[in-house]
């Protein structure tokens, strides 16, 4: 349940590739890039929060991220709370252009049509003053920065103010 919940924009960017494709503290917090490491794992999302910052932001204790890398070339970290229920799980994906792997590097897609795709699949989405694009919708905020696609998505159990949260976090780590 934990990765269902934590992954809705790495589902989203899979779901593109089937249907159109193919046919640290906070005052230290920068900008950084994920990078493949052995065994096709990511930890570089990881390396973009700490569980310090996210449980001083959701009120409640985070594990140390789990890091994948996925098919679609994109790197993903999921955090998620060590206290009892309700459990709260928040995850970061960044897909970058010189890192599309698939069907997604072989249609030619980019990230930023990608990221347009998506956003068209929110039309009550709000915009968000992140990176170059950016927008909110229910439980994530998606940022488009250069050749970088951002999604921040939490999942907090029956807490409310998610957005407020994730467009912080998202200011955090695009600047």
């Amino acid at each position: 349940m934990r990765i269902r919940i934590g992954l809705p924009g790495a589902l989203l960017v899979l779901a593109l590739v089937l249907s159109g494709c193919g046919g640290n503290d906070s005052a230290g917090a920068t900008k950084a890039t994920p990078s493949a490491s052995a065994g096709g794992k990511s930890e570089g999302a990881c390396k973009l929060l700490t569980p310090a910052e996210l449980g001083a932001k959701f009120g409640t204790a985070f594990g140390d991220g789990v890091p994948t890398h996925q098919e679609t070339g994109a790197d993903l970290c999921v955090w998620t709370s060590t206290n009892a229920s309700p459990a709260k799980t928040f995850s970061i994906t960044v897909l970058r252009q010189d890192s599309l792997d698939g069907a997604l590097k072989s249609s030619g897609q980019t990230v930023a049509q990608l990221f347009e795709q998506t956003k068209a699949a929110y039309p009550k989405s709000v915009s968000v003053n992140l990176g170059d694009q950016a927008y909110a919708s229910p439980s994530e905020v998606q940022v488009l920065d250069g050749d970088t696609w951002y999604s921040f998505s939490a999942f907090l159990g029956t807490g409310s103010g998610a957005i407020d949260i994730l467009k912080d976090l998202a200011a955090r780590v695009v600047g």
